[in-house]
């Protein structure tokens, strides 16, 4: 198994509004980056399952392959040096899986975080254009 190809780099998270003079203003960058940032994610979770599903497919085959060196090392005569090449091939190879994996899992829930902030002050900001004191 070769590792797999990394998926295309996800879209940057959008750069926090500037700040801008009119409150109103200030108000319609957030909303305008917090719609951009939604875009992202919702492209970056399908790319997440699909990655995801793959890697078990990919997993499994490899657990297929580890269970013929098994089977093969527990027959007298056995070549082990056979068995630990091809065991420690197919644990490279797994962790390569797993690391790339957890690399874009990483850019996800960092966009997520960011998300969850500019809702806060989205949110925030509205009660005061509304006049209304947080609790």
């Amino acid at each position: 198994f070769e590792p797999a190809k990394r998926p295309p780099a996800a879209p940057a998270a959008p750069e926090p509004p500037p700040v801008s003079e009119s409150p109103a203003e200030d108000f319609e960058e957030l909303a305008h980056a917090h719609d951009r940032l939604i875009g992202t994610i919702l492209a970056e979770e399908e790319t997440l399952i699909a990655t995801h599903r793959k890697h078990i497919d990919q997993m499994v085959e490899l657990i297929k392959e580890e269970m013929v060196h098994l089977n093969s090392v527990d027959r007298p005569g056995s070549d082990v040096d056979a068995y630990v090449h091809g065991l420690d091939r197919i644990l490279d190879t797994k962790a390569t899986f797993i690391n790339e994996l957890r690399s874009q899992l990483a850019v996800f829930k960092g966009h997520l975080a960011e998300e969850e902030r500019l809702s806060h002050q989205f949110q925030a900001r509205s009660m005061v254009a509304n006049g209304v004191r947080a609790a």
